[in-house]
């Protein structure tokens, strides 16, 4: 029962991380997008 319990949190603790990374990676692209426009504003 132990191993039972400490895979499925092994499990939740990955997807969680996936999720975390996605999330993470989304806002990053975000803030790349806007500071790609604010640099071509600048540079213009």
């Amino acid at each position: 029962m132990t191993i039972e319990i400490f895979q499925l949190t092994a499990q939740i603790q990955q997807w969680l991380n996936l999720r975390v990374a996605r999330h993470l990676a989304a806002q990053a692209a975000k803030f790349t997008r806007g500071q790609d426009s604010d640099n071509q504003t600048v540079n213009a």
